[in-house]
């Protein structure tokens, strides 16, 4: 099995739950994840956040406020509209977008093939009361559709002011392999409080795991109050007891940071034994500055590997 930057694009497109858990444990906690919002004007005109994020080094893709409702992202559906134009002068374009998309059950694969990484979605066990995105959501009809469209994994989690709590994310792992069975990847946990505050004990995660998560995400240290170095290690050490896979995560808008913060939590991160490293998407519009993608990739794994991921092409 391949380390997970040593992956061709054909690895990429056709590797499934086992192999990628054995390439992140072969990589051994030097893999990066970056997650990007899909559904505003992208950091650069043309090209999606996801590419970007792949152009910079990142190996997973996470993509949030994806919906399965109106699946459109922005950069890659709407590289042909009238630029100038602007959103309402394309508004017909956009939802013509979504109705074909709606149709063509290989949207993320093709995607997936421009983008050449491991492409995941977040999906969120909202409480029904609280509005929501129903195409976001954590229900059996996205999640029919998410194992239809082809992603590599679902992150179950929490975005701000959602009010999931950890009982919340237990429900959405359950119901995930409820539906889905076992060969989905599952990522799980929370990366701060989303307005129920409660970032968690050994008990909850002992129950996120015995609830079916492959990998549990935990704040990286100094990313949440109270989160030591020390404090990540000791959950990274449980998920690893339980053979669980552990990512750290910086989802505080410190993906926005400078550099020299970046590879501070980077290595405490690694210090603490994380087998994968996430950064957020609150740099501007809706992807992590992409230097600190890069940043991060150099700090626990070097240039080398880093340029290697960069320049990596739809080489077979």
């Amino acid at each position: 099995m391949k380390r997970i930057f040593d992956l061709n694009h054909t690895d990429f497109m056709t590797y499934t739950k086992q192999d990628i858990i054995e390439s992140i444990t072969k990589t051994e906690g030097r893999t990066v994840m970056s997650e990007t919002v899909i559904s505003i004007m992208p950091l650069l005109d043309g090209i999606s956040n996801p590419e970007t994020a792949s152009a910079f080094g990142a190996d997973m893709i996470t993509l949030n406020t994806f919906s399965f409702e109106s699946p459109f992202i922005f950069g890659y559906d709407d590289n042909h509209f009238n630029m100038f134009g602007g959103l309402e002068g394309n508004i017909d374009q956009i939802k013509n977008k979504i109705k074909e998309n709606k149709q063509n059950p290989n949207y993320i694969k093709d995607f997936k093939t421009i983008v050449g990484r491991f492409i995941g979605v977040n999906l969120e066990p909202v409480p029904e009361h609280i509005p929501y995105n129903e195409g976001a959501r954590l229900n059996e009809k996205n999640l029919i559709k998410f194992k239809e469209q082809g992603f590599d994994y679902v992150v179950i989690t929490a975005n701000p002011n959602t009010g999931i709590n950890s009982d919340d994310i237990t429900r959405g792992i359950k119901e995930t392999r409820r539906v889905l069975g076992d060969d989905v990847l599952i990522i799980a946990g929370k990366m701060h409080g989303a307005g129920a505050g409660n970032i968690y004990d050994s008990e909850t995660i002992e129950e996120f795991i015995t609830s079916g998560a492959d990998v549990i995400l935990v704040p990286a240290p100094g990313t949440v109050p109270g989160f030591t170095t020390e404090q990540t290690k000791k959950f990274v050490d449980l998920i690893h007891d339980h053979k669980g896979l552990a990512m750290t995560t910086i989802g505080t808008s410190q993906e926005g940071s400078s550099n020299s913060l970046i590879e501070t939590i980077a290595l405490q991160s690694k210090m603490a034994g994380a087998d994968i490293q996430h950064i957020g998407d609150a740099g501007f519009s809706g992807i992590a500055h992409p230097e600190n993608i890069t940043t991060l990739s150099v700090a626990i794994r070097g240039k080398r590997h880093t340029y290697r991921q960069m320049a990596r092409s739809k080489r077979r």
